[in-house]
């Protein structure tokens, strides 16, 4: 299939910035000093660029390396990227609050698919359970292994006892359950482990 969710998402990231710059595969690959087939096979995850090779597709596309590299959360502009992604994806997004930055999830176009719609719902509800047990780990009530703990167990191997209070608003719930009703029975990319067993009440 050439679906991209098949791709090695480094693959995917090279040719959407290739296609943005208006570059074929060939053009790109003289401008790296690479052929063709390099770029292409690139691009389909058949190969793997190593750092040099990355910094030399990034220049030539006028873009930083993080842009296109695997994620990388201990360098601070991969995480940047990686928030960036987030804004795409899910509507994760800087808003100033009291002279302070946060990150909120604003709502996401009207023409957004029902995955992209589910998506942001279910990082809201992410970010508001960890929200909650951040407040309970600042507040001196788990101790910082425990804390690290239960980032590690979630949202997979938590119990209902491990949310200790945290409870959800019914609108939330609904428009969650509402669009995981709307998912193709087949989908199981997106379909999640059903939602119960993770956060019951």
């Amino acid at each position: 299939m050439s679906d991209v969710k098949y791709t090695h998402p480094l693959g995917a990231k090279i040719r959407k910035f290739r296609k943005l710059k208006g570059f074929t595969q060939k053009q790109l690959g003289d401008m790296c000093g690479f052929n063709e087939s390099t770029i292409r096979n690139y691009e389909l995850g058949n190969r793997y660029p190593d750092e040099e090779a990355l910094t030399t597709i990034a220049d030539a596309l006028g873009i930083d390396r993080f842009a296109i590299a695997d994620p990388d959360p201990s360098d601070v502009y991969g995480m940047l990227q990686i928030l960036f992604e987030a804004e795409s994806r899910y509507g994760l997004s800087p808003q100033t609050v009291d002279g302070e930055v946060h990150l909120v999830v604003k709502p996401l176009h009207d023409d957004a698919s029902v995955e992209e719609k589910l998506g942001a719902a279910q990082l809201k509800e992410g970010l508001g359970i960890w929200n909650h047990i951040n407040s309970i780990y600042e507040d001196g009530n788990l101790l910082d292994e425990e804390y690290d703990d239960w980032k590690s167990r979630y949202p997979d191997f938590l119990k209902p006892d491990d949310l200790y209070g945290y409870t959800e608003s019914p609108e939330a719930e609904n428009e969650i359950n509402e669009l995981t009703s709307q998912l193709p029975p087949h989908d199981e990319s997106v379909r999640k482990r059903p939602r119960k067993a993770k956060i019951s009440k």
